[in-house]
């Protein structure tokens, strides 16, 4: 199971909502591109992904990074927003070479943390009622 991390930011909420657009417009506005750091250089692809109806606002990506290496590494990344709470789930993991045929088929999903993110945002949600 790849590693996952989960992270609640609390904002004044129109600072949340302006935050949860600036990710949505990042996310859309970055479908690719490169870097490179002290490991090596990467070309990342971007994509938005259909999130459940969760919070106020919700959104879900992944990214995929072709390593130099050869491997490869990608996040799973879900947001949502609560008011002014937005939590995430974070999931990340790398793989080693992959034949082209198996790549274009390679797309990690939540799997069973769809449950955990489900329940994380039915625990914020109370809390923000409380």
């Amino acid at each position: 199971m790849a590693p996952r991390t989960t992270n609640l930011m609390s904002y004044p909420e129109g600072a949340a909502r302006a935050r949860m657009q600036q990710l949505r417009d990042a996310v859309g506005a970055c479908s690719r591109f490169s870097y490179r750091n002290t490991i090596g250089k990467a070309s990342v692809t971007t994509e938005e992904l259909n999130v459940p109806a969760l919070g106020e606002n919700a959104l879900r990506y992944r990214t995929l990074s072709r390593l130099s290496n050869g491997g490869f590494a990608w996040n799973l990344v879900t947001a949502v927003r609560v008011g002014g709470v937005i939590a995430t789930m974070h999931v990340l993991d790398t793989t080693g070479p992959m034949p082209p045929e198996k790549l274009a088929k390679f797309k990690p999903d939540p799997g069973p943390d769809e449950t955990a993110i489900a329940t994380l945002i039915k625990n914020v949600t109370t809390a923000q009622s409380a």
